[in-house]
């Protein structure tokens, strides 16, 4: 999720549920829901750190519980009380960072450092305008009628903002499960229907961020990578557009070679669904791997890919990790 969608978030949770916490408080309650980003630094330190780093050591339940222990330390040693009573709202932001985070299609590496294995849910997609418009409107609209109440000179007993926090957040939470609901309905369309005569060995549905009910789904069979768009709306499920299909290349020496080279190794590890393209050259084989859940969701930027380059042999000369907008400049 964007940092502007988090941060937005934590400001409601704080409104909803810590409304007594003074300006600095608010300020370092919204910051802790958006620490948990600062590893998007590691896109500037190229694909091999980002597919290390990302969504890895700063999400997970080992760093959560490092900062709410140094929260703790803080808050009782800390000569200024200012600082007290913030341990629970900013574990509570940090713990919603998380689920916000689950939701999406990158996956977070919840068990950081004993397993790398991202965990994700497909329900929201990167950016999702809808759930930052319904939290926004819950910020925004009860300031606009503390005004109009103001002007009549009304009063208000109740903490500032904490009604229409609760609300936006009630219906937040009400759309992620609409959204989770029509995830499980396009998964299962897709596993239920064979294509080419093939059963689906896998299936999986990504969300899109123009609406709830479209989603890009990626098959695979025994012999190849299909994506589709559908629309999954209430119980029934329809088929937007024509499936693309993309055949599995044929096992051979340099496809098994280029699958041993160090990129690729790294990159089958975070890949969803990767699917290879084996290119004769005048001097030998190159080979791309690249992850279908990329081209399904839609994803413009940070998406890495594992370029191999082997001779006639099929011995590895060169394997790395490159940025796939490198591939479409160099084109």
């Amino acid at each position: 999720m964007d940092p502007l969608t988090h941060g937005v978030a934590s400001f409601a949770l704080q409104r909803a549920f810590f409304p007594r916490a003074s300006w600095r408080g608010v300020v370092a309650i919204v910051a802790a829901g958006i620490a948990l980003d600062m590893d998007w630094f590691s896109a500037g330190l190229g694909p091999w750190d980002y597919l290390r780093w990302h969504r890895a050591a700063t999400h997970s339940l080992v760093f959560l519980s490092a900062l709410v222990l140094t929260a703790f330390l803080f808050s009782r040693f800390a000569k200024n009380g200012t600082w007290n009573g913030l341990l629970v709202p900013a574990a509570a932001v940090m713990l919603l960072h998380l689920f916000l985070d689950l939701c999406q299609s990158e996956g977070v590496a919840l068990l950081w450092p004993f397993s790398s294995r991202p965990f994700a849910l497909d329900w929201l997609p990167t950016i999702e305008p809808w759930l930052l418009i319904t939290l926004i409107a819950a910020i925004a609209l009860p300031e606009l009628f503390r005004l109009v109440s103001d002007e009549i000179g009304a009063r208000n007993k109740r903490p500032r903002g904490q009604n229409g926090a609760v609300v936006g957040l009630t219906v937040a939470a009400l759309y992620i499960g609409l959204r989770a609901l029509l995830h499980a309905n396009a998964v299962t369309a897709l596993e239920a229907r064979t294509i080419a005569g093939e059963t689906p060995q896998r299936a999986a549905a990504f969300p899109d961020s123009t609406s709830p009910f479209h989603w890009h789904g990626v098959v695979e069979t025994r012999s190849a990578l299909n994506i589709v768009t559908m629309r999954s709306m209430g119980g029934e499920v329809s088929y937007a557009s024509g499936i693309t299909t993309l055949h599995k290349p044929e096992p051979s020496p340099a496809l098994a070679a280029a699958q041993s080279a160090q990129a690729a190794v790294r990159f089958l590890k975070f890949a969803r669904f990767p699917k290879a393209t084996v290119q004769a050259e005048s001097e030998g084989f190159s080979v791309e791997i690249q992850d279908l859940k990329d081209q399904a969701a839609e994803t413009k930027s940070r998406t890495v890919f594992a370029d191999i380059d082997l001779d006639k042999n099929s011995r590895v000369v060169s394997s790395a990790l490159q940025w796939q907008k490198d591939l479409e400049s160099s084109r």
